[in-house]
């Protein structure tokens, strides 16, 4: 995907890739900040915010960096 891709791009082309039609329910693109944690190494999430539509979440990643010890990831949620 383009970096100025939208979220609701993005959820887009990955509901397509999986073969379900963006109409089937309401999505939305989540960042989400955590950490692995625990022995297996579980990702255990520590913050949880809906990306806006018209957002740009791959320009977001590439600016705002989660503090030390934290990583994001980028969930597709109902």
């Amino acid at each position: 995907a383009p970096p100025r891709s939208t979220a609701r791009q993005l959820v887009r082309e990955a509901l397509e890739r999986y073969g379900l039609a963006p109409e089937e329910g309401d999505f939305v693109l989540c960042d989400v900040v955590g950490r692995a944690g625990g022995p297996d190494g579980a990702w255990q999430a520590e913050h949880l915010r809906p990306v806006g539509d018209a957002e740009r979440p791959l320009v977001l990643q590439d600016v705002w960096k989660p503090k030390a010890g934290c990583s994001r990831r980028f969930e597709i949620r109902r």
